[in-house]
């Protein structure tokens, strides 16, 4: 008889009653690399009672003389210690508190029977238990606010960003860890209330409408949701903003063609320049939005010149061009707020305003900014 049917394992409702092998020693030679147990099951989360009975150890010997039974591994005399008990004399293995199959997602354990005289009556037997997932964590973006870059008039089908999310549940034997994506809603819903389509399974965004004008819709706000079980399970939402590029002055809007990681234009001089700095990191800030206004009148009146976003030095093109300044007073705002939360961090400054004068218009003007999520420096450069 080969040594499996020697294991005897006998479904009691939830629970089961293993049966050690026959003890002879051409037997023991051979389980150790023949006898396989099959995984006991355990829902992580349950309710129990607890301590709750998860299946019965017997020895053959138990009919000969009286057998104690122990374990030993992880969870019972190794970290986390007393998770899972023996009853001495029955032989009951027991859980004794809720399992979380994120923190362990399985427990290798072993069995020992002896005698009432201390001595082995069986070889150990290995018992793997295995922590079955429960639905209970949301997907989780990668980051709450994704940026992406698109140019007028871009026909259907074209991507423009991908938006991620993980979820710590099991997503190989269940489809509790399997992410599924959506759109929530578009503002502004002009001039269709859906621009854009979501690939369910990879998070791609792609343009599905026509009529992306820069000059009438500069940029898009999507809210897009990840949900969990293929669609059907928990959710969490993230923003996904979306920048309309100029197809007609691709050389001087200082904005990135091909999405967050896409060439950089080449730096050209102007008359006013900018380089922002993440001090946190102590690495250039790159992905930082930035408006430049003027003070104008009538009524003194701000009035929008430039929109940028800093490349992956920290830069932009120039604000003002050279020979395109003139004397009076400006504004820089840079959007720090969305900056530090695409990194993960909240900002106690939402945004940064920057005002300054002009007295010569024919003097090249470089102002550079140090941020970090509590604090920010600005000065004159050169």
């Amino acid at each position: 008889m080969s040594p499996r049917a020697f294991v005897l394992l006998v479904l009691l409702g939830q629970h089961a009653v293993l049966t050690f092998p026959k003890h002879d020693s051409g037997f023991l030679r051979r389980q150790k690399r023949d006898w396989v147990i099959p995984p006991i099951s355990c829902l992580e989360n349950h309710r129990g009672p607890y301590p709750m009975r998860l299946v019965q150890i017997k020895s053959n010997k138990d009919k000969e003389s009286k057998v104690y039974y122990s374990i030993t591994g992880q969870g019972a005399d190794s970290p986390p210690v007393g998770i899972f008990v023996i009853e001495r004399e029955t032989g009951w293995l027991e859980v004794t508190e809720q399992l979380d199959r994120e923190k362990i997602d399985r427990y290798t354990l072993f069995s020992h029977a002896v005698s009432a005289s201390g001595q082995p009556v069986e070889d150990p037997m290995e018992i793997i238990i295995t922590v079955m997932d429960q639905n209970d964590n949301k997907p989780v973006f990668v980051k709450q606010v994704f940026l992406g870059y698109i140019e007028e008039n871009a026909k259907p089908g074209t991507s423009v960003m991908t938006v991620n999310a993980t979820d710590a549940d099991d997503a190989v034997n269940t489809d509790n860890g399997i992410v599924s994506y959506s759109i929530v809603s578009q503002q502004p819903p002009v001039p269709h209330p859906e621009m854009f389509i979501i690939d369910s399974a990879r998070g791609v965004i792609s343009v599905l409408g026509t009529g992306l004008d820069r000059e009438t819709t500069p940029n898009y706000t999507l809210i897009v949701q990840a949900t969990d079980q293929e669609g059907k399970g928990l959710s969490n939402t993230a923003t996904a903003v979306i920048e309309v590029t100029d197809a007609n002055d691709s050389s001087t809007d200082g904005i990135l063609r091909t999405g967050e990681s896409g060439a950089v234009p080449e730096m050209q001089s102007g008359s006013l320049t900018t380089h922002v700095l993440n001090t946190a990191t102590g690495l250039p800030a790159a992905g930082l939005a930035l408006r430049l206004a003027q003070l104008r009148e009538p009524g003194e009146q701000w009035t929008e010149l430039a929109q940028r976003r800093t490349d992956a030095d920290g830069r932009c093109l120039p604000l003002l061009a050279t020979g395109q300044a003139e004397a009076g007073t400006y504004k820089l705002r840079f959007e720090t707020a969305a900056y530090w939360q695409g990194l993960g961090y909240t900002s106690f400054y939402p945004f940064v305003e920057v005002v300054f004068t002009i007295t010569d218009p024919a003097q090249k003007l470089h102002i550079p900014l140090l941020i970090s999520p509590y604090s920010y420096t600005t000065y004159r450069g050169s």
